[in-house]
């Protein structure tokens, strides 16, 4: 039988499981970034403005349901420890952070398709949005 986790291994678990949603969207656009200095990007056969519009639309619905999903307490009730804060809370915070990434790697895959800017700046502006949405905020 396993014993039940830690604090200290639960905020770890937590700690890589936000680091590799962060990181896999900044490796994702750095890759795409040396592809694109390597070669020019293909034709795209759909609009780059209407594939604009889709990636701010999604993003920003993304951001705007963040406000709808769950919100993790602020801080532990009295007489509880935070390892059950954090038992609690996990499952909320990792959703958050999936639509936040989510939201960054279409946008990141927009821009790869079409060139466009707006949708690497959107990317970078979710990336930076979830990296403040960091475990340690949320227990200061």
């Amino acid at each position: 039988m396993t014993s039940p986790a830690t604090p200290e291994a639960r905020m770890r678990s937590v700690k890589l499981i936000h680091g590799a949603l962060a990181g896999g969207v900044a490796l994702f656009l750095l890759v795409t970034a040396w592809v694109h200095r390597v070669s020019p990007p293909a034709p795209v056969p759909v609009s780059g403005l209407l594939l604009t519009y889709v990636g701010l639309g999604i993003i920003a619905a993304g951001l705007l349901g963040l406000r709808f999903l769950p919100v993790p307490d602020p801080t532990p009730a009295p007489g509880q420890t935070t390892d059950q804060w954090w038992t609690t809370n996990q499952s909320r915070l990792i959703v958050r952070w999936a639509v936040v990434e989510g939201g960054c790697l279409v946008n990141g895959v927009l821009w790869f398709i079409s060139g466009d800017r707006v949708s690497l700046v959107a990317a970078i502006a979710g990336l930076a949005i979830l990296v403040s949405l960091r475990p340690s905020r949320y227990l200061e």
